[in-house]
C-alpha cells in the first residue's frame, strides 16, 4: 500500500512539472525604472561582445577578427533560417558567431538569422540570404560590416533605401552578393551539393578586411559576469512564433554539460541547430534574450514585416524583455535611443543586464500576441 502511494505521488509529480508552465505576457507593466548608462569599456583582453578571454581563442588560418587581427570589426551576415535551420537545412560557419539574432520573415511566421562575426570572422559562412529593413536598422546599430544575398526593394520596406538613408551605402561597409561587377563577388561561392538558394557561401574574413581602416565602428561592449543571477527555473523555453510556424517554432533546452541553451527546432526531438561543419554538433547559447518588439507589416506588401528595433527614423524604441540564462529567468526590459545607438538590455533593477560569457541569441519577437504567437518556459 506504501509503495502504492508512493508511486501515486510521483506520477501526480511529475504531471504537475510537465504543466508548470509559464506564459510571459509581453506587454506586462513591470515598474522598472532604467537607470542611466553610459558605454562599457572591455578590459584588456576579453571580448566585448562574448566576455571571453581572446588569447584562449583559437587561431585558425584564413580567420579574422579581434582575436587574431586585433581590430574590432563586428561582420553582421544574413543567414538562411529556412524550415528552422536544421536538418538538409543547416547552416555552417555559424559556430564562430557571437550574437544571433532571430527576427521575423515573412507573415508566413517564417524566420531569419543575423549572425554577427567579431572575436572570430571565417572564411566560410553559409547559406547567405536577403535582408529587410529590420535588419538594416541592426547594422547601423552596430555599424559593422553586412553580408547578404538579396533584399527586398518594396516601397515602404525598401532596403536600398534605408541604406542610402542613413549613409551605410558609402562607407565601403556593405557586401551585397547580387550587385555584378563588385570588388568582392569572387568572394562569394556557389557550395557543390547543396540546392540554390540553400548553397551560398561567403568568405567573411576576406571581406571584413576591405573595410577601410578609416572606419571605426562604435563601441558595444555588453556587461559580463560569471555568477548566475537570481531567478526563477527555466529550463525549458518555447518559442512558438505561431499556429501554423510548425517548422520554425522551437524549444531551448538548458544543458548544464554544454554550458548553455541549446535548440531545437520544429517536431522533431532530435533536430538541434548546428553547424554543418563542425563536429561538436548543437551550437549552445549562454544567453538567450527574448525582445519583445512592435512588428508590423508593409502596407504595400503584407507579406514584409517591420520590426522596430528602433523607431521609425530613429526616434527611441523600447519594451519588455526577458532573459534565460544558467538555468533561470529573468524579467526585464530594453531601449534603444536611437539609430546609431545600442540596444541596452536592463535587469529587474533598472541597471544594465549582465550577460553570462559566451555565445548569446536575441529573438526579436512581436509584442502583439496574435495569432498563436508566445514565449513561456518552465
Amino acid at each position: 500500500m506504501r509503495k502504492l502511494m508512493a508511486a501515486v505521488l510521483i506520477i501526480l509529480l511529475l504531471a504537475t512539472s510537465a504543466g508548470a508552465e509559464t506564459v510571459i505576457d509581453p506587454k506586462a507593466e513591470r515598474g522598472i525604472l532604467l537607470q542611466e548608462v553610459g558605454l562599457n569599456e572591455a578590459p584588456e583582453g576579453v571580448s566585448p561582445t562574448t566576455g571571453r578571454t581572446l588569447a584562449y581563442l583559437p587561431k585558425f588560418e584564413g580567420f579574422a577578427g579581434l582575436a587574431i587581427t586585433g581590430r574590432y570589426m563586428p561582420m553582421l551576415v544574413q543567414i538562411g533560417n529556412d524550415s528552422g535551420g536544421v536538418g538538409d537545412r543547416a547552416p555552417w560557419g555559424v559556430t564562430y558567431g557571437d550574437i544571433f539574432y532571430e527576427t521575423p520573415l515573412t507573415r508566413n511566421e517564417s524566420t531569419r538569422m543575423t549572425v554577427v562575426f567579431s572575436d572570430l570572422i571565417p572564411d566560410s559562412v553559409g547559406y547567405v540570404r536577403s535582408a529587410r529593413v529590420g535588419h538594416v536598422w541592426l547594422r547601423e546599430e552596430w555599424d559593422g560590416g553586412f553580408l547578404y544575398y538579396g533584399q527586398q526593394e518594396v516601397e515602404g520596406s525598401d532596403v536600398k533605401a534605408e541604406f542610402r538613408k542613413y549613409g551605410a551605402t558609402g562607407k565601403g561597409v556593405l557586401f551585397s552578393g547580387t550587385s555584378g561587377g563588385t570588388a568582392w563577388k569572387h568572394l562569394y561561392t556557389a557550395r557543390k551539393r547543396l540546392k540554390s538558394p540553400y548553397n551560398m557561401d561567403a568568405n567573411v574574413a576576406a571581406m571584413s578586411e576591405m573595410i577601410p581602416e578609416t572606419h571605426v565602428a562604435p563601441n558595444h561592449t555588453f556587461l559580463f559576469t560569471d555568477e548566475v543571477p537570481e531567478g526563477d527555473k527555466a529550463g525549458y523555453v518555447y518559442v512558438n512564433w505561431g499556429s501554423g510556424a510548425r517548422n520554425y517554432n522551437s524549444r531551448l533546452v538548458y544543458r548544464e554539460d554544454w554550458d548553455g541553451y541549446i535548440r531545437n527546432v520544429g517536431t522533431d526531438k532530435s533536430a538541434w541547430y548546428a553547424d554543418r561543419d563542425a563536429a561538436e554538433g548543437a551550437i549552445a547559447f549562454a544567453n538567450v534574450i527574448v525582445q519583445f518588439t512592435r512588428v508590423e507589416y508593409n502596407h504595400n506588401n503584407k507579406l514584409e514585416p517591420v520590426a522596430y528595433v528602433v523607431g521609425k527614423d530613429g526616434t527611441p524604441a523600447e519594451g519588455n524583455a526577458d532573459f534565460f540564462m544558467g538555468g533561470v529567468h529573468v524579467s526585464g526590459y530594453w531601449r534603444r535611443d536611437a539609430m546609431n545607438s545600442r540596444t541596452v538590455f536592463y535587469g529587474p533593477d533598472g541597471s544594465e543586464m549582465e550577460l553570462q560569457r559566451g555565445r548569446t541569441l536575441i529573438i526579436i519577437f512581436p509584442d502583439d500576441g496574435e495569432d498563436g504567437k508566445s514565449i513561456s518556459y518552465k
